[in-house]
């Protein structure tokens, strides 16, 4: 492979080409491809360590009806939300990701007057989401290693936090590492791990199946409702478990914030985002199936001494030394989960520095000569999350509000450009390769409904009644993040920030923008027409 230069990219590269028309300069090395970035896609969801960390919830909030009701209805949700967002990619591939596309969509409205606000927002709700899943995941990943112990010692090792938080500093240190690897490196490690992960998933269903003493009946999974536990109404405890789906299929957008290290990104791209929450979706039902059909008894297996749920259902039914391979597996699937993880959500903050609009931004918008990755924003990242975990120190409760905040903080990112897609940018947008045409509207709206039901459902304390430790401080953080976002932004930002700053000379992408100003043009007469 010819020797790439930072800002040189050869006229005939479509991708640079694209990349330059929406203002930006190629500064990485295109070694992702379709399948690459697919299994980028579906790694960074890790389905059976995800659904191993959150089984509880469901189990909590009414069973296997909960579990296997839930994750349909979930899955089905987040398909409208994926859906919407391989739209937005495909039309704009760039690491910018959602906030680009909240840029690019609400520019046209008011002469563009509230651009500025609305990119801001949506970006710093994905870098804050970004980093409370970083967290969540390297964190739940040292909880599992203390599981993997208490289960090899017999259930006689009883550590501190200051144990656990110790393993997640050197969980977070090892994916800073990888993280700062080239490209092309982490294109290799995630095709290999994608099959690891399928395969152990695939496993552990077989294991379950095969070496369970006895199995629930089907009436039991496919019927059976109890939520005392938790106090809510019914209904209410049902919507509440549906944490597990939504937290497993999050993260997805990566596939966007990859796109300027891929070929042929807006179409490799939206490919990644469909098939990978499809076949996460379809993966994690079958993995829930198979728990809900071997379960001995939830009570107990909430009541684990390892703390996790899973890992008492894998020991009831296939043994102590099965079930140390086994979770060993799981673990593995975390580590590399989070390590995609890391690498996604660095992409996202070198994007928003490179439009200077994060604190020191010139060192965040680096690009490191050698690996041509942004080794500086890894490295905050990673020392940012690790801020995070002290809140453990403090209050256990409030540290596992950041990691809900993943979830409610990535999904409102999601739906803001989606929002704008079908308001204010529904007659300006310009569709990629990928299209939902005349579908856009419909889905585009299911999908904003649903993330404003379940983000303010997801604010609601998980059991009553509410006291200190069961306090949902989710809603805290959350409310910490509009305040001091929205009051930074009044108070400062709005005299400097307009969202995304062009990196390239406008001689140089003139031609490029003549072609999409006409294409705009185009499109607009036509939706006119059709009207």
């Amino acid at each position: 492979m010819k020797d790439f230069e930072q800002g040189n990219v050869d006229a005939f590269d479509e991708d640079a080409k694209q990349l330059r028309s929406m203002g930006y300069k190629q500064e990485f090395k295109r070694e992702f491809n379709a399948v690459s970035i697919f299994c980028f896609s579906f790694s960074i969801m890790g389905v059976l360590a995800s659904v191993s960390s959150t089984i509880n919830f469901p189990m909590l909030s009414g069973g296997p009806v909960a579990m296997v009701y839930g994750w349909i209805l979930g899955s089905c949700m987040v398909m409208c939300v994926a859906l919407c967002m391989a739209e937005l990619v495909s039309a704009w591939p760039s690491s910018g990701g959602l906030y680009f596309f909240a840029a690019r969509l609400s520019q046209h409205h008011n002469n563009g007057k509230w651009t500025p606000i609305v990119t801001w927002m949506t970006g710093w709700f994905n870098i804050i989401g970004n980093m409370a899943l970083v967290a969540s995941i390297d964190y739940t990943l040292s909880t599992m290693i203390v599981a993997e112990v208490a289960i090899a010692t017999d259930f006689t090792y009883s550590p501190t936090f200051a144990h656990t938080y110790g393993i997640y500093a050197a969980i977070l240190f090892l994916h800073g590492l990888m993280g700062s690897l080239p490209t092309r490196w982490l294109a290799r490690v995630n095709k290999v791990y994608v099959y690891f992960n399928m395969a152990s998933t695939l496993v552990v269903i077989v294991c379950l199946f095969v070496m369970a003493p006895q199995r629930n009946s089907a009436e039991w999974v496919f019927t059976h409702f109890d939520a005392d536990t938790v106090g809510w109404p019914a209904g209410m405890a049902f919507l509440l478990g549906l944490i597990d789906v939504m937290w497993t299929l999050t993260g997805y957008d990566c596939a966007a914030h990859l796109s300027e290290e891929c070929k042929n990104a807006s179409t490799a791209a939206p490919r990644a985002i469909v098939q990978s929450v499809s076949s996460v979706a379809i993966t994690g039902w079958v993995l829930i199936l198979a728990i809900a059909f071997t379960v001995p008894s939830i009570d107990d297996a909430l009541a684990s001494a390892t703390g996790m749920p899973m890992a008492q259902i894998l020991y009831v039914n296939c043994g102590k030394s099965a079930t140390l391979v086994l979770w060993f597996c799981v673990m593995l699937v975390q580590f590399f989960t989070g390590s995609a993880t890391v690498v996604a959500a660095s992409r996202v903050i070198f994007a928003f520095a490179r439009d200077n609009a994060l604190p020191f931004s010139k060192y965040w918008k680096k690009i490191n000569t050698y690996t041509h990755t942004p080794i500086n924003a890894v490295w905050a990242l990673v020392t940012c999350s690790a801020a995070l975990g002290c809140l453990g120190f403090i209050n256990l409760s409030a540290l596992n509000a950041v990691f809900n905040v993943a979830s409610i903080g990535l999904y409102i990112s999601y739906s803001i450009p989606i929002f704008c897609r079908i308001t204010i940018g529904r007659k300006t947008f310009v569709p990629g390769s990928f299209s939902l045409g005349r579908w856009a509207v419909p889905i585009g709206t299911v999908a904003c409904l649903w993330v404003t039901f379940i983000s303010v459902i997801f604010l609601f304390p998980f059991a009553l009644p509410v006291t200190p430790l069961t306090m949902n401080y989710a809603v805290v953080v959350i409310g910490i993040i509009v305040l001091g976002a929205g009051l930074w932004f009044v108070i400062d930002a709005r005299k400097w920030f307009h969202g995304p700053v062009i990196n390239v000379d406008d001689s140089s992408m003139s031609s490029e923008a003549d072609s999409i100003d006409e294409k705009h043009e185009q499109h607009v007469d036509k939706v006119e027409e059709a009207n």
